[in-house]
């Protein structure tokens, strides 16, 4: 699935672009477009452009042309780079290698790679260590950025276990899930806290997505606390 760029035409300084590669938990709820549309509420403008396809690695990403010519067009400031969500887990030496090659074609374009540090499943939360860990040494390695999107979740759960950020799968993430890597991605972008964000957000041309004013600032305010904790933990 490759989508088009939104925003604002290339050439305004003003104007941050970054590409989102990776699958369905990038594009469940258009993460991409509703980060981009979370921004320009605090005043931010972002160009957004993803590569995707359901259930793939970053290794099959290496070897789709679409996926490297899209890197290669350049102009981006980050890239994100989002790997299926037991990589990390069950053949973290694969991740590890797709990220290096991808984060060299990422440099040719002098963009900053991201890596999107995933959630665990819903039944088995011991998962997010292993996966934090995986992604944490990997970005050290080449010289990433961290989005931790899986311990903001971690930590917005421990809070408030009611709390539904996965859909019935337990894989998947829920509106309330999108919204919370959104607001982490905010964080890790600008380097500013996502509170003030709108709780509301356009999900289609006739449908407005609306969370409860509350739980929208606690997120936000988790997904700040979830990135000052790994700069903490990092330094």
């Amino acid at each position: 699935m490759i989508e088009a760029i939104y925003g604002r035409k290339r050439g305004d300084g003003n104007l941050m672009k970054v590409l989102f590669i990776g699958n369905s938990y990038t594009y469940c709820n258009n993460l991409p477009v509703m980060l981009r549309d979370l921004s320009r509420t605090a005043g931010k403008t972002i160009d957004t452009a993803s590569v995707t396809s359901s259930g793939k690695a970053l290794t099959w990403h290496w070897y789709n042309p679409e996926s490297l010519d899209t890197i290669a067009q350049g102009g981006w400031d980050f890239v994100v780079l989002q790997d299926q969500s037991l990589r990390a887990i069950e053949e973290p030496e694969k991740l590890r290698s797709a990220a290096i090659r991808l984060a060299g074609r990422i440099g040719e374009v002098n963009a900053t790679p991201v890596l999107y540090v995933t959630w665990a499943r819903q039944h088995i939360p011991e998962m997010q260590n292993a996966i934090t860990e995986t992604y944490r040494c990997v970005a050290q390695e080449i010289n990433a950025k961290l989005a931790p999107v899986g311990p903001a979740w971690r930590m917005a759960l421990a809070a408030t276990p009611e709390l539904s950020l996965h859909v019935k799968d337990r894989s998947h993430p829920s509106i309330l899930g999108t919204y919370l890597t959104a607001c982490v991605f905010y964080g890790t972008l600008f380097d500013e806290i996502p509170v003030g964000l709108s709780n509301k957000f356009p999900l289609s041309n006739n449908v407005t997505g609306v969370i409860d004013k509350n739980v929208a600032i606690a997120l936000q305010k988790t997904a700040w606390a979830s990135i000052q904790k790994l700069t903490r933990e990092s330094t």
